[in-house]
C-alpha cells in the first residue's frame, strides 16, 4: 500500500494483446490504476477524458507510430506535465537516440523485464518530469 490514498493512473498504449496483458496485470497487481489503449487513436480519445500520471507508449503501433502519438500528446497543454515513456522492442543505440531526440521522458525495452518493470515505473514516477539522459 502506498502513502497516497489515490492510485497512480497509467495509460498503457500497446497493440500486442499479450504485452498489454502482461504490463496491465503487473501494474494492477502493484496497486496502479490502468487505462488501456490498443492504438494511437484510442489513446488520444482516452486522453480527452483522463489525465494519467504516466503514459507507457508502444512505438510500433499500427495506426500511427508512437512518435506521432507523442507529438499529438505534447500539443495538448493539459498533458504537458504527464510523463511519457517509450515502450519498445527497438534496442539499438540509434533507436535510443531517436527516442531521446523525440522528447520521451524515458524508455523501457521489450520484452518487459518482469523483475524490474515495477521498480522502474516507481522510479520514473518519483522523478520530476524532465528529459532523460
Amino acid at each position: 500500500m502506498t502513502d497516497n490514498s489515490q492510485k497512480k493512473i497509467i495509460l498503457v498504449v500497446e497493440d500486442n494483446p499479450l504485452n498489454m496483458k502482461l504490463s496491465g496485470d503487473l501494474l494492477e497487481l502493484n496497486d496502479f490504476e490502468v487505462l488501456k489503449a490498443s492504438n494511437g487513436h484510442s489513446a488520444l480519445e482516452a486522453l480527452k477524458r483522463n489525465t494519467p500520471d504516466l503514459i507507457l507508449m508502444d512505438i510500433g503501433l499500427q495506426d500511427m507510430d508512437g512518435f506521432e502519438v507523442y507529438r499529438k500528446i505534447r500539443e495538448d497543454e493539459r498533458l504537458n506535465s504527464v510523463m511519457v515513456v517509450a515502450l519498445t522492442a527497438l534496442a539499438m543505440k540509434e533507436d535510443e537516440d531517436k527516442i531521446k531526440a523525440a522528447g520521451f521522458n524515458f524508455y523501457i525495452t521489450k520484452p518487459i523485464d518482469t523483475k524490474n518493470f515495477i521498480k522502474t515505473i516507481k522510479e520514473i514516477l518519483s522523478k520530476v518530469p524532465s528529459s532523460f539522459r
